[in-house]
């Protein structure tokens, strides 16, 4: 529980209307990676995206190439 509050205390105070999906992306794995023991690998995440056209995990691909951009 108090993992959850701090995640989403840091990411609201980064958060924005204004952001773009791939920062918005980029601003949770971010977060995350404050209070992760250990390395995060596209194995040991799962980020889901939820817009208009409902919700998606990202592929294991797609989540190696958000975490090699914020390396």
């Amino acid at each position: 529980m108090i993992y959850s509050l701090t995640f989403n205390h840091i990411y609201i105070s980064r958060y924005s209307d204004q952001l773009a999906l791939e920062d918005a992306v980029h601003t949770a794995i971010l977060t995350l990676k404050e209070s992760f023991e250990g390395q995060m690998t596209e194995d040991n995440i799962e980020i889901g995206i939820c817009d208009k056209e409902g919700f998606r995990r990202l592929t294991p691909a797609e989540v190696k190439d958000y975490l090699a951009q914020i390396a």
